[in-house]
């Protein structure tokens, strides 16, 4: 019989357990060290990226007037301007590194002096002080999340830091940090700061400005010049025990009783004051300890604290249609520069062309006469482009009645958007007649006219029979321009005319509509203002007309500037012949003749005394309920416009709907938009006495009139 071996012994369950817990354990350490190398690595990768190329943000655009003076600002998120590591006030570099790094140029990437007397301190003290380098302050702002507290996150920071030291000098480092590190609310970078708070450049700041930026460093918006911490503050038992006497220093209040604020306080005794100092005083202080500045010094600085002020920025909506304009013109590359200037890059000061002056008065205006327009002719929107007629720049831009969210329609540029021009589209008809070898005196027939199943009308009724180009645009016959459109071959002319000019929304609406539907077109209407265009569009064509011909660019923009002053944008380019000069001096002439105007009702409404002007009303209609029955339409007024210009300005002005509701039955170019038109003229001449109030001879050369 075969022998049996006896079961080989199992080992104790204990044993099993801790052998299963080593071989988990040891598992679980591979894992983590694995995951720590990856990341390990990982970070040393990109650490090996970190250049200054890494801390490159979107700047802000500072918009000017025409004077220099600040307007707005446009940023993303971050309200910040760079400037060159050499351009920030020597009193800056030194407030800073006194304040938050003494030793920068001398200490290693690790400052463990700073380290050992910072942890020294904070036993002894029981109060948190900060032993992080401007560098690693740098880093760990801009590249990682600072309200983490873990080790983690402050070993990458020292390595970041590192990496950066080693990778570019500390005067650049120095600039990084004074160019990014956060001032209050959305300011970033000290250049920012200074403009908003002192109203000069951060290369100009004073001992006592740099000193208080420098303070703000530590706790921007407690330390905010804005906020209820700009002077240092007691408890109401240490002010009374001050008045009282039993306070003669401030050393004797308790610290508990002081709230620290960024400058400075007297509190006033029975027979002098008690100073209790702020963090400006603890800059001022480094400073001289670490032997930048000397105790005269000081003092000059204490003297400015004592009566600074600071400068107050309204946010935000000033000016907000131009603004707009300003941005559009700048990304569209009308003004060409040779960096970007928008607020995906920035960093650049645009000088406008706006003229405060002339945009108060045409605000003025616009507010005083608003109110009654919409009672009387239910126009509740107004938009007036102003413009220098030599230089095409826009001196005043009012995009709309005012700009509230409460009412509708307020917040859209009513400049930009394309609407029906009426009759005040009507010269370029007659500029593309002129092209085709008619001229003023050329005889068109003002009767009744039938095209397909419409029986066009002339606006004022009635028919004239026979009569001269320059009668017919100067009593704003309809049947004439329409005949006139019709003699030079249809729309293509007349709308290559107006793009010429400068009204290109006709043309470029028609090519768009024609890809969908080929057979599309303006047809006869295009001839008395169908076609809609925007209204800063028509002063462009008028300014045109004003050149004898010549299309001026109408730009918002005079010059484009680094924030150093360095110029980026070149001299504007000139204007281009776009209208025969002979033919833009008849314009000129008709609409200027007071003579040929139909009736002295007319004369009284389009003449402003003493100044010569070639002006032009527009009204469109809006076709308010249709009658399926005889196929007709009832018609109130949608669009009213008063364009021309004078020997020194071009003036557009519209009002209208912005939901494209009716006006009143009596509303029209000649009733609305005229009186304003005519009173801005004026005022902008009284702004303007040395200008040219009658045309020249070579912008109105008359033809004679048979």
């Amino acid at each position: 019989m075969a022998s049996v071996s006896p079961p080989a012994p199992r080992p104790p369950a204990k044993t099993t357990k801790r052998r299963i817990l080593r071989h988990s354990l040891f598992a679980n350490f591979l894992v983590v060290s694995a995951i720590l190398v990856l990341q390990l690595s990982g970070v040393l990768s990109w650490l090996r990226t970190v250049g200054a190329g890494s801390f490159m943000r979107p700047q802000s655009v500072i918009l000017t007037d025409a004077n220099g003076a600040e307007m707005r600002r446009v940023y993303l998120e971050q309200d910040r301007l760079e400037l060159p590591d050499d351009a920030f006030s020597p009193f800056l570099k030194q407030a800073v590194i006194a304040i938050e790094d003494e030793r920068f140029y001398s200490r290693s990437c690790i400052d463990l002096r700073a380290i050992i007397r910072a942890a020294v301190a904070n036993f002894a003290e029981a109060e948190s002080q900060g032993a992080s380098t401007i560098t690693q302050q740098l880093t760990g702002n801009l590249m990682l999340d600072r309200s983490d507290k873990s080790i983690a996150r402050k070993t990458v920071e020292l390595l970041l830091a590192c990496r950066l030291e080693h990778a570019v000098s500390r005067d650049r480092i120095l600039g990084l940090y004074l160019n990014h590190m956060a001032f209050g609310g959305a300011l970033y970078g000290a250049e920012e700061a200074a403009r908003t708070y002192f109203g000069v450049s951060a290369g100009d700041l004073s001992l006592a400005q740099s000193s208080v930026l420098a303070a703000m460093l530590q706790r921007p918006t407690y330390f905010s010049p804005y906020g209820i911490h700009l002077h240092t503050a007691i408890s109401r038992g240490a002010a009374q025990a001050i008045r009282e006497g039993a306070i003669g220093s401030a050393e004797q209040i308790p610290p508990a009783d002081i709230d620290i604020g960024l400058i400075g306080t007297h509190f006033l005794t029975a027979t002098g004051s008690v100073y209790v100092r702020g963090r400006t005083d603890l800059v001022l202080d480094a400073m001289q300890r670490n032997g930048f500045i000397g105790e005269a010094r000081i003092r000059l600085a204490q003297e400015e604290l004592k009566t600074m002020t600071f400068e107050r920025h309204t946010a935000a909506i000033a000016l907000p249609y131009f603004a707009l304009e300003v941005q559009r013109q700048l990304k569209s590359g009308a003004v060409p520069t040779d960096t970007p200037c928008d607020t995906k890059a920035g960093g650049c000061i645009v000088e406008t062309t706006l003229d405060p002056a002339y945009q108060s008065l045409a605000e003025r205006i616009i507010q005083e006469h608003a109110d009654a327009i919409r009672a009387r002719f239910g126009a509740a929107n107004i938009a007036l482009v102003a413009a220098d007629r030599a230089t095409g720049r826009i001196l005043a831009y009012v995009g709309n009645v005012r700009y509230s969210d409460n009412e509708p329609g307020s917040m859209i540029d009513m400049a930009r958007i394309p609407r029906q021009p009426g009759s005040s589209f009507k010269p370029f008809v007659y500029a593309a007649a002129f092209a085709a070898g008619m001229n003023p005196t050329t005889f068109l027939l003002d009767a009744p006219l039938t095209l397909g199943g419409d029986q066009p009308r002339n606006y004022e009724g009635g028919y004239r029979d026979w009569t001269q180009i320059s009668h017919a645009l100067a009593a704003s016959r309809n049947i004439p321009a329409i005949r006139t459109l019709l003699m030079v071959g249809g729309e293509e002319p007349v709308l290559e005319t107006a793009a010429r000019a400068g009204i290109t929304t006709p043309l470029l609406t028609r090519d768009r509509n024609r890809k969908a539907n080929p057979q599309f077109t303006f047809g006869y209407p295009l001839a008395i203002g169908s076609a809609e265009t925007p209204l800063i569009e028509m002063v462009q064509g008028y300014l045109t007309l004003a050149n004898a011909g010549v299309r001026v660019p109408l730009t918002a923009i005079q010059s484009v500037r680094a924030v150093d002053g360095r110029l980026l944008s070149p001299p504007s380019a000139g204007g281009e012949q776009a209208i025969e000069p002979q033919h833009a001096r008849w314009l000129t002439s008709i609409l200027s003749d007071t003579s040929i105007r139909p009736t002295p009702a007319w004369n009284e409404a389009l003449t402003a005394p003493g100044i010569q002007t070639a002006i032009k009303t527009g009204t469109s209609d809006r076709c308010v309920q249709y009658d399926f029955a005889s196929g007709t339409c009832t018609l109130l007024p949608g669009d009213v416009w008063t364009l021309g210009y004078s020997p020194e300005f071009v003036l557009g002005i519209w009002a209208g709907n912005a939901d494209y509701s009716a006006l009143s039955p009596g509303a029209s170019g000649m009733t609305v938009t005229a009186p304003l038109w005519k009173e801005f003229i004026a005022g902008a001449h009284e702004l303007k006495p040395e200008g040219q109030k009658w045309f020249p001879p070579a912008l109105s050369e008359k033809k004679r009139r048979g």
